[in-house]
């Protein structure tokens, strides 16, 4: 399943150009190895040879089993679902957070193109991070509620800052969605007056942060085998995100946001929300894949 995985994986533009790099890489670190076993000498011909021999017929692969990678990912995965020990396998997480954001999560319009794989990430970070499947369960459960929390409050700040487009007391300036000049934490979650440009990159952010809490909920459902408390109503709020997110953004006429009631939420502070709104748009604005980012967002996140 392994080779298969890696395979299907393909499909995603970031795995191809990570993988290309290393291709890349392995080529040149080839080239000076023969290089120096030959003293140094026929430079053009050992070049050519790496080039012509071996670099580019790896390239040639790496895009001939890109074009079949939807088809052993589709395979893999209806394989994956039937087995009872699907998050035992090797890869098998990752495998079923992909089937569970296309079956159930409906992107906003306004969403990246790298939504799915960046959601997919950050979910099978998450789930990692948490160590022994035994444990798993309860902590997809917390780390679920923490981000329907964050969610929440960021949708509620937004909401608020749209009906008074004036800025908070003591801000000034648009909102910087990785921090100021300086180092400091950004003031708010939304700034009104901000660019369309700034905005759509924390909009986005909201987007993905929606789309995550909806597949961990999914995720914890899937491997405890029970319904989580309050966890439909809490999706409901993931969704209603996602078209608010549209609803802002692009300028739409719609209901004005109401924060979720009757829903276990986490506590989370003032700073706490805005460590984590700033390492999540953090992670959102760098290219997958970015293990340091997410890293930082996961090590945020409250134990």
């Amino acid at each position: 399943m392994t080779w298969r995985y890696r395979v299907a994986q393909l499909s995603r533009r970031g795995v191809r150009r990570t993988v290309g790099r290393l291709w890349f890489a392995v080529c040149s670190a080839g080239a000076i190895v023969t290089l120096g076993l030959a003293g140094g000498r026929h430079l053009f011909i050992v070049i050519a040879v790496w080039l012509v021999c071996v670099f580019v017929p790896g390239r040639i692969a790496i895009e001939a089993l890109q074009a079949w990678s939807p088809r052993v990912r589709e395979t893999l995965r209806r394989e994956v679902a039937r087995r009872g020990d699907r998050y035992d396998l090797p890869g098998g997480l990752a495998v079923m957070a992909e089937l569970l954001y296309e079956r159930e999560v409906r992107p906003p319009r306004l969403a990246p193109p790298d939504l799915a794989a960046r959601v997919t990430d950050a979910s099978v970070a998450l789930c990692r991070h948490a160590g022994a499947p035994g444990a798993r369960s309860n902590a997809v459960h917390r780390a679920a509620m923490v981000c329907g929390s964050l969610l929440d409050r960021w949708l509620s700040a937004i909401a608020a800052s749209e009906q008074d487009s004036r800025p908070p007391a003591g801000t000034t300036g648009g909102h910087r969605a990785a921090g100021t000049p300086n180092g400091a934490r950004p003031p708010v979650l939304w700034d009104a007056d901000a660019s369309i440009q700034d905005q759509w990159v924390v909009l986005r952010a909201v987007a993905g942060l929606g789309a995550l809490t909806a597949v961990l909920i999914l995720l914890y459902e899937d491997t405890s085998g029970r319904q989580m408390d309050g966890g439909g109503s809490l999706r409901a709020v993931a969704d209603a995100a996602m078209d608010y997110v549209d609803q802002v953004g692009l300028g739409m006429d719609g209901p004005p946001w109401e924060s979720a009631t009757g829903i276990p939420l986490a506590p989370l502070s003032q700073d706490l929300a805005a460590r984590l709104a700033e390492t999540w748009v953090a992670f959102c604005q760098t290219p997958l894949p970015a293990p340091r980012r997410l890293g930082a967002f996961i090590d945020s996140l409250p134990q």
